[in-house]
C-alpha cells in the first residue's frame, strides 16, 4: 500500500474513534425509554396487523377450496358394427356445497370474527362457523 492510502485510513479511524468519544449528542435515558417504548407499542400493533392478515388469507384459502366444484358427468356412446344396437354408458356427479362459506357483504373475513355480536356470543374467541 501507498502513504496516501495509509494516510486516508488513519483519518477514517481517527474520525471513528473521536465520534465514539463524543458525547455532546448523548440522548438522556428518559428519550431512550420513550423510543423504545414507542417502538415496542408499533411493533405490537404490527405483528397483530400481520396476524389479522394472515389468518384472513387462510381462512380465503378455505373458503376457495370448499367453492372447487367436483362435479362431472359423462356419457359414452358405443356403436358396434355387430350385435346389439348402439349402447349408451353414463354416469354423472354432483358435488352439493356441504359447509356453504361464503363472504357476505359488510361481514368479517372468513376466519376472523370480531365484536361481541358473533352468533356464539363470545366476539374474538369463538369458534370459526
Amino acid at each position: 500500500m501507498n502513504r496516501h492510502t495509509n494516510n486516508l485510513r488513519s483519518i477514517r479511524v481517527n474520525l471513528a474513534v473521536e465520534l465514539w468519544r463524543d458525547e455532546r449528542g448523548v440522548a438522556s435515558a428518559y428519550g431512550l425509554i420513550l423510543i423504545a417504548t414507542v417502538l415496542i407499542l408499533g411493533a405490537i400493533v404490527g405483528l397483530t396487523s400481520l396476524r389479522d392478515h394472515v389468518v384472513q388469507e387462510y381462512g380465503d384459502l378455505g373458503v376457495a377450496i370448499d367453492s372447487l366444484d367436483q362435479s362431472f358427468a359423462y356419457e359414452i356412446t358405443v356403436t358396434p358394427p355387430i350385435g346389439p344396437s348402439q349402447v349408451v354408458v353414463s354416469a354423472a356427479y354432483v358435488d352439493e356445497d356441504e359447509l356453504v362459506w361464503a363472504d357476505e357483504d359488510g361481514e368479517a373475513p372468513a376466519g376472523l370474527s370480531f365484536g361481541p355480536n358473533y352468533a356464539g356470543g363470545a366476539g374474538e374467541d369463538a369458534p370459526i362457523p
